[in-house]
This record gives C-alpha cells, sequence and structure tokens, in this order.
C-alpha cells in the first residue's frame, strides 16, 4: 500500500459552523449543491508566509492528502463538508503539495526559509520576480501555530490563481471571489457531517439530478474513522 492517498479532500463549511446559531444539515445540503453548481469558492486573503512576510491578495483552495480514517480531526479545524478528487485532478490544474517550515525554526536551520526570503526581498525592483516569488510563498505553509496545532499531518495541497487571464481553472464569481469549476465525474468522495445531512442531501432532487450519471462514494465523518 502506499504512503500517499490518492484523494485530495477539500473541507468546507468552517464559516456556518462558527456562527452564534450553528450549522444544520440544510446548510450543508445547500453549501453542496453552490458548489456542484458554481464551483470551489475562493476569495482573496492575506496569509503569514516565510518569517515577516504576508501575503495580499492570494486566491487559494486547499485539500489534504489525509486518508479518510483521518479525516475527523481536519474537519474540525475547516469545515464537516468533504469533497474529494483524485490527485491527478488537482495536479492538471496546477495544483502542488505545500512546502512546510518549522513555526519556530532554530538559529542555523532556515537555509530554506532564509533563502526564500532573500530571493523575495532582492525582487521587489523587478516587478516579475518579484510575482513569481509571490507564487512559490504560496505553496509555503509553518508545520504548526502559536497554539500548537500540528500542520504538518495534514499532507496538504494547494492551488493557486496567478491572475493570469490564460488561466480558465478559476471563474471570477463576484469581486474578490473566484470559483474552480468541476464535472460530477470529478467527485470521488463525499463526506457529510453526520447521518442526517447524508440522507438530506440523497434526497434532493437537485443532487441526485447531478449524480444521476456517476455516484462518489459517500460517508459520514463517522463512518470514515473505520476506513
Amino acid at each position: 500500500m502506499g504512503l500517499h492517498s490518492k484523494i485530495l479532500v477539500h473541507w468546507t463549511g468552517r464559516d456556518f459552523e462558527q456562527s452564534p446559531s450553528g450549522s444544520k444539515p440544510q446548510q450543508y445540503v445547500d453549501l453542496l449543491k453552490d458548489d456542484c453548481q458554481k464551483g470551489l469558492y475562493a476569495k482573496r486573503v492575506t496569509e503569514a508566509s516565510i518569517r515577516g512576510i504576508k501575503l495580499k491578495y492570494l486566491v487559494r483552495l486547499c485539500f489534504t492528502e489525509i486518508r479518510l480514517s483521518q479525516a475527523k480531526t481536519h474537519a474540525e479545524r475547516y469545515g464537516k463538508l468533504g469533497i474529494g478528487f483524485a490527485r491527478e485532478f488537482i495536479m492538471d490544474k496546477g495544483g502542488r503539495p505545500v512546502i512546510y517550515i518549522p513555526f519556530e525554526p532554530k538559529k542555523g536551520g532556515c537555509l530554506l526559509e532564509d533563502s526564500i526570503a532573500a530571493v523575495h526581498e532582492r525582487s521587489r525592483h523587478d516587478p516579475d520576480i518579484h510575482r513569481a516569488m509571490k507564487w512559490i510563498m504560496a505553496h509555503v505553509k509553518r508545520m504548526s501555530n502559536e497554539k500548537g496545532e500540528d500542520f504538518f499531518e495534514e499532507m496538504e495541497w494547494r492551488l493557486v490563481y496567478d491572475e493570469d487571464p490564460q488561466n480558465k481553472h478559476f471563474t471570477p464569481d463576484r469581486r474578490g471571489v473566484y470559483r474552480l469549476k468541476f464535472n460530477p465525474t470529478d467527485v470521488r468522495v463525499l463526506v457529510f457531517p453526520d447521518e442526517d445531512t447524508k440522507s438530506m442531501a440523497l434526497g434532493d432532487q437537485e443532487l441526485r439530478q447531478y449524480f444521476s450519471t456517476h455516484i462518489p462514494i459517500i460517508a459520514t465523518l463517522d463512518e470514515c474513522s473505520s476506513f
């Protein structure tokens, strides 16, 4: 058995899970329908990269390569609705594994981070190189954060929008929001937060029609633990 999963999962739903009213099965079903109809949702964000450097107006989608048996922990962090795609599907659109760096690197053990930061700083006088460095740094992530949360075990992949008119993978939706469209046959796995949400989704007429010619693997988070 290979060490890597052939499925990359995008987790979503965290926004309304954190709302005061909590989340409901219908919200997840509506979210899934929105993603299927319009594409995966990505908005511009500001994100810390190498020490002291933040990337502004970054548009990217994140996927975990973890096996489904490990899903529950990551779903709690990013959202309890998982949409999984074949690794090749994400790779063909430019998705790549992130480069992990320590949150607090020890002195003398920072060759990679120092090198990237130095090139980034020196590239400020050359817009083309500076822009290229942004896309390199968009694939860099800390292994943990100040709370001690471990990100390294997620084996994250990222698909970054480079704002090139020739990039047809991302479609502008509204100001600051972009979509990654996909077909029903591209979806390999659907993970729902619970049995009620799964049943509601399976009974939804629009989703039944969408997946009428291709049915992905369907499971709840609890069912994933036995995979």
